[in-house]
């Protein structure tokens, strides 16, 4: 009796835990407020329907860059929106498995790992899309976003 308690309360941390990581407007969650708040790339300076680049503020781009940046985060919008929805199905279910008059410990397993699977994924496409647009910068630009990059205060 003891571990199946414990397992429902690591499932319902792990469905709460990967809520946080929700996309933006879904899953009851609000969306994060500012710019380059939330996963993946800032938002852009028109709404969250047109992205800004990955890097710092004050990195002035020749049009041809801008055109590259574009065409890069288009490219990865498709996985993207994929990720997010399995992610939200996975937590949604996992919710109402957890509201369920019986729990049944082997779905919920899945429903989590599935959701885990979800995030990994966002993770490795926002690190995987960071690196190709970095590589459209010149090294002095590089220099400038790394520069201009907010810096996160420690938590007391």
């Amino acid at each position: 009796m003891k571990n199946i308690q414990q397992r429902v309360l690591a499932v319902l941390l792990s469905t709460a835990c990967l809520g946080a990581f929700a996309a933006p407007g879904e899953g009851g969650m609000p969306p994060p407020q500012g710019p380059g708040q939330g996963p993946g790339p800032a938002m852009g300076a028109h709404g969250p329907h047109e992205r800004g680049p990955v890097f710092g503020h004050g990195v002035d781009l020749t049009d041809a860059q801008e055109d590259k940046v574009f065409a890069i985060l288009h490219a990865q919008e498709p996985k993207r929106r994929e990720h997010r929805r399995a992610l939200h199905n996975a937590q949604e279910a996992l919710r109402a498995l957890g509201n369920a008059e019986q729990f049944d410990d082997t779905r919920a397993s899945s429903l989590a790992q599935a959701a885990g699977n979800a995030l990994a994924a966002l993770a490795l496409l926002d690190a995987r899309t960071d690196a190709q647009v970095r590589a459209v910068l010149t090294p002095e630009q590089r220099k400038q976003s790394a520069d201009n990059r907010p810096r996160h205060q420690p938590r007391p």
